[in-house]
């Protein structure tokens, strides 16, 4: 009996639970496609790196289960309150709590069986269209196979059974303390919000401060040249979540009493009736509005990060691959090079040429200690010219007494244009012609962070530095070429300290655009991935609790509009009013994270710039996110407004 009755209740609160069931079923959707991607064999052999990406999202998913259990478990609060008289009804006609608590988890768990069987072919149409994505990434000729398999269906599984444990432990609690009087009462109860005036005053001021404090640390730990303290930007983060919480408990309050002050928007149109019914709502879920904004903070840093990422790491290929193949190493190892290469790959452009060695140190002195090498790498005009040319670039002229600097990005901010005169070595004196902070080449002077560009005669009597090699091909090259190559390289040297202790230097260097590419758009594929996941999933969980707190109020408060059509008000103004009042309570929610996000992604940016194409590339990616969130808020926004109008209608 109990079980017909259940399912009865589901087909009554079908229409009050479709926007969670989609959002559910969206979730479950995601984290299947994502387990079978990472767990498809070709998907973790596109590159080394690749096998780390099945490891990552174990580690992502149970942020998300925590994420989803908060959704279903505030959803299954909200559907068992709206419902409170019902089951108070069914105890009074003699059913026990033990029954009614059956029959509720019964209805809770067949709806989530239900999201669970329609996320499997949903799901694998995800992983398809993520397949299709990875295909573009690593720009394969063929769409990458992903095939249903036991162990990613088996982690869904676990990850429904470990959500719905959880969740339906938290319901049973809380059914089980409740008496008939509780239940006839308990939609009548809210979230308890800060009565006094002065203590809601103090707590926005420290919220504030909190926050200010937060995003100040945060900024002063990225630095051009230094890494990040974990610990400070750990107390950032905390104060920050402080500080979400504390300014959506108390906003509210001053946003209301602006409004009432100010008479000439108090009493203009619909004013004063939309944020009397924003407050009353808002002071009721005050701290689900914080858990909603630090999602949302969550979200569009999640965003703003894989996209640094990415186009950081587009930047880093061209820095350090500039050609297809650069080796450096003994020269009596390069015929050996250029056969393995010649087998494999037609070659279309090669230069063997040798550095030389700068005993003086003057550039490195200015920049602190960049480089880990200790001489300084000097190379002919003409070797120079002959690399400018490989690149498609336009080559450069000196005269006899000039010399010229190419250089890292990172060098511009440094006084390294100060030095107009050096004295190399062999004692020429040459005065600088200009610096290049653009299009370096680690294949030029790997581990100094800068060459010296000289004429050719100034290199008379400087000791023989590095012997290079540079290839160009006509094919693309490969990761696994790379292993090819370093077969050939010549042993490490080593040498003994006074300590005792032996300390190995690679004689060799060799860099392979194929592997730089594989390794880079590897961590682009999972960083993107868990980053958009995380998105994804956390905008459907907001988007979601905002629709059904908006429409429980269309039915709860559906007296309201129909006094105000009473009085007069036309329809359209009637719907214009509800349109602003879902407006600023969607809006509300997002304009401290869009703060937060913003400050961070500067701050981040200070020490990104070096790596990025312009210094200013982080306006873009910010609104780019900004849009990208927006149109999937909006989704949600547009269904609940929609829904809203429907059940004033009614």
């Amino acid at each position: 009996m109990l079980s017909k009755l259940a399912i009865k209740n589901i087909k009554r609160s079908f229409k009050d639970y479709i926007i969670y069931l989609i959002t559910v079923i969206f979730a479950f959707s995601l984290m299947f496609a994502y387990n079978l991607v990472t767990t498809s064999k070709d998907v973790i052999e596109l590159s080394d790196l690749m096998q780390n990406f099945e490891s990552s999202m174990y580690l992502v998913n149970s942020f998300i289960i925590i994420a989803i259990c908060f959704l279903i478990n505030y959803t299954t609060k909200f559907m068992f309150t709206k419902r409170s008289k019902e089951f108070a009804t069914y105890m009074i006609l003699g059913l026990k709590k033990k029954q009614i608590t059956r029959m509720f988890t019964f209805e809770n768990l067949a709806l989530g069986i239900i999201s669970l069987i329609i996320s499997l072919p949903i799901g694998y149409l995800f992983s398809i269209l993520l397949s299709a994505i990875i295909m573009n990434f690593f720009k394969l000729p063929h769409l990458v196979k992903i095939t249903l398999n036991i162990k990613a269906v088996l982690f869904l599984i676990i990850y429904f059974l470990i959500i719905y444990l959880i969740v339906l432990i938290l319901s049973y609690k809380r059914l089980r303390k409740l008496k008939i009087k509780d239940l006839m009462y308990l939609d009548k109860q809210i979230e308890k919000p800060l009565q006094k005036k002065k203590l809601k005053n103090i707590t926005f001021i420290i919220s504030v401060a909190l926050g200010i404090i937060s995003l100040i640390l945060f900024r002063q730990e990225f630095k051009e040249g230094s890494e990040p303290s974990i610990q400070i930007i750990f107390i950032s983060i905390f104060l920050i979540i402080i500080s979400i919480y504390g300014i959506s408990i108390t906003l509210s309050d001053f946003f209301l009493n602006f409004i009432i002050k100010h008479k000439n928007i108090k009493y203009k149109k619909d004013n004063l009736f939309v944020v009397r019914n924003f407050y009353s709502k808002v002071k009721t879920m005050s701290f689900t509005i914080g858990t909603l904004s630090f999602l949302i903070t969550i979200t569009l840093i999640s965003l703003n990060i894989s996209s640094l990422f990415k186009n950081m790491f587009d930047y880093q290929l061209n820095q350090i691959a500039s050609y297809d193949i650069a080796i450096e190493d003994t020269k009596e190892t390069f015929p050996k090079y250029i056969d393995t290469i010649s087998k494999n790959y037609t070659i279309t452009d090669k230069l063997i040429y040798n550095g030389f060695i700068n005993e003086n140190k003057n550039i490195t002195k200015v920049l602190n200690n960049n480089s880990w090498r200790d001489i300084e790498e000097v190379i002919k005009l003409s070797d120079y010219n002959k690399l400018l040319k490989m690149k498609n670039e336009k080559t450069i002229s000196l005269n006899n007494n000039e010399y010229y600097i190419h250089t890292l990005k990172e060098n511009k901010t440094k006084s390294i244009n100060k030095l107009n005169n050096i004295t190399l070595s062999n004692g020429v004196n040459l005065k600088l012609k200009d610096i290049n902070f653009k299009g370096y080449s680690y294949a030029w002077g790997y581990g100094y962070g800068y060459v010296i560009v000289v004429p050719d005669n100034a290199v008379k009597n400087l000791a023989k530095g590095n012997n290079h090699l540079i290839v160009n091909t006509k094919e693309e090259t490969k990761e696994s070429f790379y292993k090819d190559l370093v077969k050939i390289s010549s042993p490490d040297m080593c040498q003994e300290t006074k300590e005792g202790y032996s300390i190995c230097y690679s004689v060799s260097n060799i860099i392979v655009r194929g592997q730089q590419e594989a390794n880079n758009k590897s961590f682009m594929t999972i960083s993107s991935f868990v980053c958009f996941y995380v998105a994804l999933i956390f905008t459907a969980i907001v988007g979601t609790i905002l629709a059904i707190e908006l429409l429980k109020e269309s039915s709860k408060y559906k007296y309201r509009y129909q006094v105000l059509k009473k009085i007069g008000v036309r329809e359209n103004n009637l719907y214009h009013t509800i349109f602003k009042q879902l407006f600023i309570f969607y809006l509300f929610p997002i304009i401290y994270p869009i703060i937060v996000s913003f400050s961070s992604i500067s701050s981040m940016n200070k020490l990104f710039k070096i790596t990025l194409e312009t210094d200013y590339q982080y306006l873009q990616i910010y609104i780019f996110n900004i849009i990208i969130f927006a149109i999937f808020y909006t989704i949600y926004f547009a269904a609940t407004y929609f829904g809203f109008k429907k059940n004033i209608q009614e």
